[in-house]
């Protein structure tokens, strides 16, 4: 009994993947400054992801401290200190209160 077409097409998929691969590879050796260049960038992203992950654990809790409101702790279920931060526009208006509501302009 002959294999289903199904089993099939995967084969076809990983045998052009590997000759892609292999292609790459060749081509990849024949160019030196490519590969230094990737190298390179490469490098200058890992330090650069260190040096934040470095900073971050230096500066992090004074950076938490000047996002969050002083003698709170931030929630986690909310999602962050910007949902704490008043909004640009003027407040709502409230049809109960009859005081006036003060904008910047005045």
């Amino acid at each position: 009994m002959a294999a289903p077409w199904g089993w099939e097409a995967p084969g076809r998929a990983l045998r052009g993947l590997a000759w892609l691969g292999q292609e790459f590879a060749a081509d990849w050796a024949a160019q030196d400054l490519r590969a230094a260049l990737f190298q390179g960038l490469l490098l200058w992203l890992g330090l650069s992801l260190l040096g934040i992950h470095l900073a971050w654990r230096l500066y992090g809790g004074r950076v938490s401290g000047l996002c969050c409101r002083p003698g709170t702790e931030p929630n986690r279920a909310e999602p962050g200190p910007a949902a704490s931060l008043p909004r640009a526009g003027p407040p709502p208006r409230d049809s109960s209160s009859s005081e006036a509501v003060k904008t910047h302009r005045e």
